[in-house]
């Protein structure tokens, strides 16, 4: 009889275990599905002392990532959130952005999304030669609207993120996969109504922790047409704009000046409002016929900040006009171990000529 009242009360215990297990489970369940798996385990004595390092207005930031952390933190911090006397509520765009910039700063495969105030994966930012692809999210993708192009509908855009990237591997030295590779590119597009073969190529290095770039563009006129040369250009004006800010005639104007005065180059010329450096060249291919080389060195700053100058002053018309001294970019870029300017005119060249031979003639 005593064997079985013990019995019975093992097994009551048991279940009574197993039911608080079961709870516990259910409740350990509930706690996963509304807190972060990275924040489990935290005690939040931890978290507090975390919260009391941060600025108040990432600890804000820090306070609406959970439910949990809400319950962790309280109101202690929403102050930040509020209005100064006559001042302007700025907290999504400069706040939350700083604030996921300093979280993915430890985070090499990750990036802080400028559009959208969110962490993205690296590999969702594609190469400036793959514009079909997303660059970040959806909504990223539908915002973004500061492009650089070095040409007039060519598939090779480059967008800051893209810096961004580059420039984060540069300085962590840890491979995300946007080596100087990425902003190298070749093009050569043959247009039959014109006969007219155009190269386009682009070259990138790092000078002083800044990306710089190194773009050609050569224009081959067939030898019959060389007298309407000027003609040509006039009719193509829009793909050959030096930058956002020179004029659509520019090109034509100083090609004019060129064969009026029996001359093979320019002098180095710089635009006032983005200090690009370029170069006009006219370079006689023989039989193939006359083309026109615009060579130019564009510096696009640090990658740090969207809003840096040097970003700025290539994607916007009226270009900054910055008080900053100008730099000589092309002396610069040229310094740096690589090909030359000799090479990469020479290279590029052989394959314009390459690529028109393969073309048929009007």
């Amino acid at each position: 009889m005593a064997r079985n009242t013990q019995t019975a009360r093992t097994d009551a215990v048991v279940m009574a275990e197993k039911k608080s297990t079961a709870h516990n489970d259910a409740v350990t369940h509930k706690q996963r599905k509304s807190t972060p798996p990275a924040l489990l385990g935290i005690p939040p004595e931890i978290i507090r002392m975390i919260a009391e390092l941060l600025p108040e207005n990432y600890a804000a930031c820090l306070t609406l990532c959970s439910r949990s952390m809400k319950e962790i933190l309280g109101d202690r911090y929403l102050k930040a959130m509020k209005n100064p006397p006559n001042q302007q509520f700025d907290f999504c765009r400069k706040v939350e952005v700083k604030f996921v910039a300093l979280l993915a700063r430890d985070l090499p495969q990750h990036f802080a999304c400028f559009e959208c105030a969110r962490i993205h994966r690296t590999r969702t930012i594609k190469w400036p030669n793959n514009i079909k692809d997303h660059l970040g999210c959806v909504h990223c993708t539908r915002n973004r609207q500061n492009i650089y192009c070095l040409k007039f509908l060519s598939p090779f855009e480059i967008y800051f993120p893209q810096i961004y990237l580059a420039m984060k591997q540069h300085r962590s030295g840890i491979d995300i996969g946007f080596s100087l590779e990425a902003f190298r590119h070749l093009e050569v597009t043959h247009d039959q109504s014109t006969n007219i073969t155009t190269l386009m190529s682009v070259d990138a290095r790092f000078v002083s922790n800044e990306l710089l770039l190194r773009s050609q563009t050569w224009i081959l006129v067939p030898r019959s047409q060389k007298d309407r040369i000027i003609e040509k250009l006039a009719a193509d004006r829009l793909s050959t704009r030096f930058c956002k800010h020179s004029a659509r005639s520019s090109l034509e104007v100083m090609v004019s000046e060129l064969v009026r005065n029996k001359l093979s180059h320019t002098r180095t010329l710089q635009c006032p409002h983005c200090w690009m450096d370029f170069v006009i060249h006219l370079k006689r291919c023989g039989e193939r016929g006359i083309a026109v080389v615009i060579t130019r060195w564009i510096n696009l700053g640090a990658g740090i900040d969207p809003k840096d100058w040097k970003w700025q002053c290539h994607i916007g018309s009226k270009g900054l006009r910055h008080k900053q001294p100008p730099i000589n970019i092309r002396k610069a870029f040229e310094d740096q171990e690589g090909l030359s300017v000799e090479e990469f005119n020479s290279g590029n060249q052989v394959k314009l000529l390459s690529e028109r031979k393969n073309q048929p003639s009007n």
